[in-house]
Formats: C-alpha cells, sequence, structure tokens
C-alpha cells in the first residue's frame, strides 16, 4: 500500500475524540459495567500512549528516514494517529477520576530519554535502521492490536468497547502498513544479506515500550495477551519475505514454523 492509498483509507475509517458520547462513559461508569481491570487498562495504556513525542523521535533518529519519502510521510500522519489513541485514553482516565494514580508514571515518561534507549536496546544499532526500525514496529503495533482487541472484548462498557476497538483497529491498519513497508524495502535492498540481518536482530533484541521505560510492567507482562504462540504464526508471514531469513527465525521461535 502506497502512502497516498494510506491516508485516503484512514480517512475513510478514521474517527475523532469528539465522535465518541463521553455522557456514556459516566453512565457505564455509573451502572458498574467499568471493572477494575478495565481500569488497569486503561491506567497502563495511557501511560505507555503518552510516549508519542518520544516515538515520533524514534523514527527521527533513524538514518536515512528523509531519503525515502514515503516511509518519513506515514511516520508524520501515524504520530497523529498514536497521539489521539494518547489524549482519548487519559481523557478517559480524567474523566473516571483515576488519572491521580498514573501522575507519577506520565512524569516518568515525559522525563525518559525513551529514543535513545529504544536505540540502544539493540547491541549491533539496528534499530537506527530502516529494516530494523520497520521490523520493530511490525511487531509492536501486532501486539498492540491484539492487546486493545483483547481488553475491548472483555470489557462490560459499551464505550469501552467501542473506544478500544477503535484503537486496536488503528494499530492493526498500522501493522499492515509497516509489514508492506518491511517487504518493499527489502525487494528494493541492493543488500539484501545486510538487510536480513537487520531485521533478524531487531526481532532478537525485541522490546516493548513498557520494558523500555520499565512502567506498568507487572500488569502488561502478566496478561493474557502476551502469549506468543498467537502472534509468532501471524510474524512467520510478515517475514516470509525471505526463506533464509525465515529458517532463521524459525529456529529461535519453533512455534512460529507450526
Amino acid at each position: 500500500m502506497r502512502y497516498e492509498e494510506y491516508f485516503e483509507l484512514s480517512e475513510k475509517t478514521g474517527w475523532r475524540v469528539t465522535d465518541l458520547d463521553w455522557d456514556a462513559l459516566d453512565a457505564d461508569n455509573a451502572a458498574g459495567l467499568i471493572s477494575d481491570f478495565d481500569r488497569e487498562v486503561l491506567l497502563g495504556s495511557a501511560v505507555i500512549e503518552h510516549g508519542v513525542p518520544h516515538y515520533s523521535d524514534v523514527w527521527g533518529m533513524v538514518d536515512k528516514l528523509h531519503a525515502d519519502w514515503e516511509l518519513w510521510q506515514f511516520t508524520t500522519l501515524w504520530t497523529g494517529e498514536e497521539h489521539r489513541h494518547s489524549y482519548a485514553l487519559k481523557k478517559t482516565c480524567d474523566r473516571l477520576g483515576i488519572t491521580p494514580a498514573i501522575d507519577g508514571d506520565l512524569t516518568a515518561v515525559r522525563e525518559m530519554a525513551f529514543a535513545q534507549r529504544q536505540k540502544d536496546s539493540c547491541p549491533t544499532n539496528c534499530y537506527s535502521t530502516i529494516p530494523g526500525m520497520l521490523a520493530y514496529a511490525v511487531i509492536q503495533e501486532l501486539a498492540t492490536a491484539r492487546f486493545y482487541h483483547y481488553a475491548a472484548k472483555r470489557t462490560e462498557s459499551p464505550f469501552l468497547k467501542k473506544l478500544l476497538n477503535l484503537i486496536g483497529t488503528d494499530e492493526m491498519r498500522h501493522h499492515v502498513y509497516y509489514r508492506n513497508a518491511l517487504k518493499s524495502s527489502y525487494d528494493q535492498s541492493t543488500d539484501k544479506p545486510w538487510y536480513v540481518d537487520r531485521v533478524f536482530e531487531s526481532t532478537q533484541a525485541f522490546k516493548m515500550p513498557h520494558l523500555i521505560y520499565h512502567l506498568r510492567e507487572e500488569f502488561f507482562e502478566r496478561s493474557d495477551w502476551t502469549s506468543a504462540g498467537e502472534i509468532l504464526p501471524t510474524l512467520a508471514k510478515c517475514f516470509a519475505f525471505d526463506m533464509s531469513l525465515l529458517a532463521r527465525l524459525a529456529a529461535v521461535y519453533p512455534v512460529a514454523a507450526a
């Protein structure tokens, strides 16, 4: 999918915070439809999504990004769509009166040099390369989409079900774009062994943002969406553009080949 196609798809399927019926959230809360688990989801995701400016910096530190006009354009739009998630989740926490529980975490997010930490998390500096960052984004967006859709299925609040599904659908759309960009960039690469090495290194070093921030780890790591068995087969298809890469990944993650 080219950037222009994605932009039009985003325009057709996109949403605005002002589209949501915020009075319905109050009604769901008054009716006891928002569980403790729902509150944990909101608090945890509001903290991690609060780092959107850092995530923009993460892409800005990628070597030769500015030479790839389509990808550079996409990352600017992606940042805006991610900020919508951040704003909506924090507004939900504010409306429920639970934001004070994460005031310290929000400050920690703002003050952390996240982009450099993310780059440093790959010992070979793979996250400063386009293939390394694309591979990271493919995994991260898929896992995030799964998280939001799982949380949406579990909640009894119609408002939260709608909000979480909207966010999860955005994240899956992001995953698909990054997946297609990863293959397209590989096809255009003049040094495919180098490209494949960076992708493989990226998968080995991968950490979700909460593990880089060291925030809300207990909640995210104990939950059902950490089951690799449901994600790895999908990721195997994403990396099937090169059979040598797939073989290397299968040796490390046998379940991916199942």
